[in-house]
């Protein structure tokens, strides 16, 4: 077994423990609130955290199948979860600004099914959305996600989510690179499905994917009460640390052979 693939492995060991710990710990008993607007807020982190959970294990199944470019472009929704979780520990009144991106966004769009040149609705469908529209946005603004983690301590988690978006995620040609393979000493090129990711790619991917998740646990646990879990959780991320390192350590062995 290359030294790869035993990375890999030990990758894929720790997800599938962690969510099976992630599992337990979204069942376990229900978490008291004291005001309508405690609970509106805690509801909302409760499905951040789920919606992270869910597409971690989606990029989990992407990886056990080698599906690697798949598993790259999946890890983003888990890192935006992540990153709008933090924005609403930090400030509960950014459940506000959440309402507001999304009336902006569902405004937007019942505009273009109005605007377009066929329109499938019926008249009563028609004149809900028309009304909807005339409304207007009443101030509404859209979410700008490079302002969420200015001043945070976690602020790297939006400079991986544009690395994801323009190298993976977009159809810019620096993604698109991924799939065309040029032969200057032929004039030929080659098409790749499924590309695989660099070792960098595979180790930034995995760590930033990893991090995520355990913030958003995290941030989850100052909610609960009290949790059967967290022994588990805080062994998980010792095991995630020694993983997270072992990247540079054949790198760190080869220079020493180096200077020998």
């Amino acid at each position: 077994m290359t030294q790869q693939r035993s990375r890999s492995s030990q990758w894929l060991a720790w997800m599938n423990d962690y969510v099976d710990a992630a599992r337990r710990f979204t069942s376990e008993d229900p978490i008291d609130v004291a005001s309508d607007e405690e609970r509106e807020l805690i509801a909302l982190k409760m499905a951040l955290y789920a919606r992270a959970l869910t597409l971690f294990e989606g990029a989990l199944l992407l990886l056990e199948n080698d599906r690697q470019l798949d598993f790259r472009i999946q890890s983003r929704g888990v890192l935006e979860a992540t990153m709008s979780l933090i924005a609403l520990d930090r400030n509960p009144a950014f459940v506000s600004k959440m309402k507001d991106d999304d009336f902006k966004s569902r405004h937007s769009r019942a505009a273009l099914h109005l605007d377009a040149k066929t329109f499938s609705g019926t008249d009563d469908v028609r004149q809900q959305l028309q009304e909807f529209v005339d409304q207007g946005l009443q101030g509404a603004k859209a979410i700008q996600l490079g302002t969420l983690l200015e001043g945070s301590d976690f602020d790297r988690l939006y400079r991986s989510y544009r690395d994801i978006s323009g190298d993976a995620a977009h159809v810019s040609v620096t993604a698109l690179n991924r799939h065309y393979i040029e032969h200057p000493e032929t004039g030929s090129a080659t098409l790749t499905l499924h590309p695989a990711l660099d070792d960098d790619g595979f180790h930034h991917t995995m760590t930033e994917l990893g991090i995520s998740l355990t913030i958003a646990t995290l941030l989850i646990m100052k909610i609960k009460a009290k949790t059967d879990v967290w022994d588990e959780f805080q062994t998980l991320l010792r095991r995630y640390r020694a993983l997270a390192s072992e990247r540079h350590r054949p790198n760190q062995q080869s220079q020493q052979e180096d200077d020998a």
